[in-house]
């Protein structure tokens, strides 16, 4: 049997993120869309099941569209089985919508309730509690999986923290993790194993990195599982050093360096970091400008600090000399403001904007 565990696909939510409004609501789409398009990827690879394991959708409230999207893709696959967690941000959105759920989609009560399908058994919970493995009843001869969403911890407590150790000798193969949006496991014992499979599409700059889902396969002696990165558009952070650059056109030719290899498709944060000259000019403008329709989306977030020494211009008897050496001498400010006014000033004599 071949099963595709995925979670955190947060259906509707409103990505409150930095891109055009216009480009919010394409990828708002795609969001809603690319459920769809995981499922025909499932029927590609002749899957059995999809594990759902929590935050299906983005909070309790859900428009129709979200919801009938998602109800006629299930609906309309009835070969494949969808068993479906409650996760922490939608609860009991799916029923409280009142339409009739199709008859291929499993849910979980607030205690353990199974699903045998022939060598397979899947159990899961919408409650998590301390104590809940000791009432977990699966047979050692069965290939066994778990849903649950929550944080995994060592011991098992309220609210949502899963305690890895206390699922030891339950005769668990593998535990489908949800609520960390990156795909990571752990171990649980000589037997089994439990996995986030991460979100399958990352919404904002605390998402970068491959996202996709994880396929399991219960055929062999034990269960098998692999990671498949599936998301349309893969976030970035590209961090990129000046310290020790001389020029703007250095700036420009390291980002080159950096981007090279990212694919148009993707939405890119380069930030700035390092420690720069106070002559450097950094002309960002040009260079957002260079990228801005290179990909889908571009962003330049400075973080870089100036690198100033005041004994540098202990005896500089330019304005720009004077006005370090006033900052510098200014007991009342800490040395990150300082940092900051002396910036702000560089650029000012300098021509440049004063803020970003």
């Amino acid at each position: 049997m071949k099963i595709i565990h995925t979670s955190d696909i947060h259906l509707d939510s409103p990505l409150s993120s930095r891109l055009p409004s216009d480009k919010v609501r394409e990828r708002r789409r795609e969001l809603i869309s690319g459920f769809g398009r995981l499922v025909g990827e499932a029927k590609s690879l002749g899957v059995d099941a999809i594990l759902i394991s929590g935050d299906l959708f983005d909070s309790t409230r859900v428009s129709k569209k979200a919801m009938d999207t998602a109800l006629d893709v299930i609906e309309e696959n009835p070969k494949i089985n969808f068993f479906y967690l409650q996760g922490n941000h939608e609860g009991d959105a799916l029923n409280a919508h009142g339409r009739a759920l199709p008859t291929n989609l499993k849910t979980f009560g607030d205690d353990w309730t199974y699903y045998d399908l022939g060598d397979v058994i899947i159990a899961g919970r919408n409650c998590v509690k301390e104590g809940m493995f000791k009432s977990l009843d699966l047979p050692s001869h069965k290939k066994n999986i778990v849903l649950l969403h929550g944080e995994v911890r060592e011991k098992t407590a309220y609210p949502d923290i899963i305690g890895i150790n206390e699922a030891k000798e339950r005769n668990i193969d593998y535990i489908a993790l949800g609520h960390y949006h990156s795909h990571q496991s752990f171990g649980i014992d000589d037997r089994g194993v439990a996995v986030y499979s991460g979100t399958p599409e990352g919404r904002g700059f605390d998402e970068v990195g491959t996202k996709g889902y994880v396929l399991i396969d219960t055929d062999g002696r034990v269960v098998s599982y692999s990671f498949r990165p599936f998301a349309k558009r893969t976030l970035h952070i590209i961090k990129l050093d000046i310290t020790g650059v001389g020029r703007a056109s250095e700036i420009s030719e390291r980002a080159k360096k950096e981007l090279q290899l990212i694919s148009y498709w993707d939405i890119v944060r380069l930030e700035i970091v390092g420690r720069y000259n106070p002559s450097l000019f950094k002309d960002f403008d040009s260079l957002s400008a260079e990228y801005k329709d290179r990909f889908y989306y571009f962003e330049i977030k400075d973080s870089s600090r100036i690198a100033i020494d005041p004994e540098d211009y202990k005896y500089d008897k330019s304005l720009k000399g004077e006005f370090i050496r006033t900052v510098s001498a200014d007991s009342t400010l800490d040395e990150e403001t300082k940092e900051k006014i002396i910036a702000c000033g560089i650029n000012a004599l300098m021509g440049e904007e004063l803020f970003d």
